[in-house]
């Protein structure tokens, strides 16, 4: 169940950290970090024990090599440790990530019969071996030792971040470590992360999870074989896109919450990225961390837009196409990070021609190619992803897959039988107006495509109309968050909706655990 995930006990831990401070004992910062540190590695360790090897071999050898890096920071080897230590991380996540997948297209292109490799794929390897490269690659460039083995770990673990990101800088998170305040109670911290929290759950359980099924009955529909239509394919992918959203953002917005409330601020990762009015827009509000990470440690490597107009577009393709195949070893994601890519070489050309589009056409030109791209990132395969576009092109029918006309199909829909009571209910006291063309206004306000309706077009609404909490969170004279009524207000609401529905709770994984 959901409320005995690591994620959520975990959550709960500030109370005992409060509850040293309540009784006076004065926790030593390093006591504190260790202590953090501990914490972090059981939470890791609860689902997959042996896990925890992985992590904490990687971090003893990546700090290693940083000690090495810097006693070397006058000679030729300094660099060479820097590459080997990089190459080194990205041939172990190579080997768990790819391995099964280099191996089944070597068999494929060559007609071979080979057996991929069957291991458990550690959970997070993405996120740590990409922060611990950063902390390397700082080190060369600061040219001496940043953290002590510690807060070294504790930089790399800290659960909050550590499964999902977002990628911390070493600069963003070390600094708060090694200072005197560090451990010290702030209840304006404590009262702004739980309401973060707070609001990333409700957005968690009571919309991307309320999402899912809809978008789970599409496109699973394609994976059998089963025709649907253009309707029900365009809810299905809008639903996902709205999944995946709030999904990615309730994770986001909960691990910052969780952050301060340990009196680490972490960056933010996630910054309203369906409001945006262009590709590049949207790249820079998405995953924040991650594409700042493409960006400063290869793209930019790459040569970035100082080396020529095709050097720049062929540098954009290549860096978006890897970070298509970071999120999975599969086809569909390769061409849903080379997609990208091209949509962002568009963007770039289109920069030249100066034309300002009016606000409601820009964000269309960016939400409809963002969402049609999500069917690669959904489909299992490219061969479903592939039917799945058929579909949206109507080629089984707008409404109906039997070719009923509209209003026939209209005519046909019968109200779900969760909604039943309700339906009676209401047809007995004689509220539902008269058939309009044949059509029960009831059953077609209680069938199950207007009620997906509803829920997409709400959540869609949700995404438009309400800024992320950290704009409405921050004292204008100096940048600071705050806790406000509104907040308040806020966190009882979801926490009331949340026990409304906790009944029927169908929770689901975080997308971006898988990665």
């Amino acid at each position: 169940m959901l409320f005995f995930d690591p994620l959520f006990i975990f959550a709960f831990l500030p109370v005992v950290w409060l509850g040293f401070k309540a009784i006076g004992i004065r926790v030593p910062r390093s006591v504190s970090i260790a202590w953090l540190l501990l914490a972090s590695w059981v939470f890791y360790a609860w689902a997959y024990p042996v896990h925890l090897f992985w992590l904490i071999g990687s971090i003893f050898a990546n700090f290693l090599c940083s000690i090495a890096i810097q006693k070397n920071v006058d000679s030729p080897r300094a660099k060479q440790f820097l590459v080997g230590g990089i190459i080194l991380n990205l041939l172990i996540l190579g080997g768990f990530k790819y391995s099964g997948f280099a191996t089944e297209s070597l068999a494929t292109i060559f007609g071979l019969s080979l057996q991929p490799p069957s291991f458990l794929l550690p959970l997070a390897i993405s996120f740590f071996t990409f922060q611990q490269i950063s902390y390397l690659v700082t080190t060369y460039r600061e040219r001496r030792m940043i953290a002590r083995p510690l807060e070294y770990a504790l930089y790399v673990s800290f659960f909050p971040q550590l499964i999902a990101g977002p990628i911390v800088q070493p600069g963003e998170m070390i600094p708060q470590l090694q200072s005197k305040t560090f451990g010290k109670t702030n209840l304006n911290d404590i009262a702004l992360g739980l309401c973060l929290f707070i609001i990333g759950l409700g957005k968690k359980i009571l919309l991307a999870d309320n999402l899912a099924p809809i978008a789970d009955l599409a496109f699973g529909q394609i994976a059998q074989g089963d025709p649907i239509s253009a309707l029900t394919a365009w809810m299905g992918l809008l639903a996902f896109a709205l999944q995946i959203y709030f999904d990615f953002s309730a994770y986001s917005e909960m691990a910052l919450g969780l952050g301060l409330l340990f009196g680490i601020q972490l960056p933010e990762n996630f910054a309203s990225p369906y409001r945006a009015l262009s590709i590049i827009d949207f790249w820079r509000r998405w995953h924040i961390t991650l594409s700042s990470f493409f960006k400063n440690y290869l793209y930019i490597p790459l040569g970035g837009n100082r080396l020529g107009f095709l050097r720049r577009h062929s540098n954009i393709l290549i860096t978006m196409t890897i970070a298509g195949l970071w999120h999975g070893a599969n086809l569909t994601f390769i061409i849903w990070g080379f997609a990208q890519g091209l949509l962002l070489s568009i963007n770039h050309f289109w920069r030249f021609s100066r034309v300002q589009l009016p606000f409601e056409v820009s964000w269309l030109l960016t939400f409809v190619p963002v969402t049609l791209c999500w069917t690669f990132f959904r489909a299992e395969n490219l061969n479903e992803a592939l039917q799945y576009f058929s579909a949206l092109a109507g080629t089984h029918g707008w409404a109906s897959t039997d070719g009923l006309p509209f209003i026939e199909y209209l005519r046909s829909l019968d109200q779900t039988e969760a909604w039943n009571q309700v339906h009676y209910s209401i047809h007995y006291h004689g509220w539902y107006p008269k058939l309009i063309t044949g059509i029960h206004i009831g059953e077609l306000v209680f069938s199950k495509p207007f009620l997906s309706f509803i829920q997409v077009t709400t959540s869609l609404l949700v995404v438009l109309l309400f800024p992320r909490p950290f704009v409405w969170m921050r004292q204008p004279i100096n940048g600071n968050a705050r806790f406000t009524k509104k907040a308040a207000f806020l966190c009882s609401f979801i926490i009331t909706a949340i026990l409304i529905q906790s009944g029927t709770l169908q929770a689901t994984q975080f997308i971006y655990f898988r990665f």
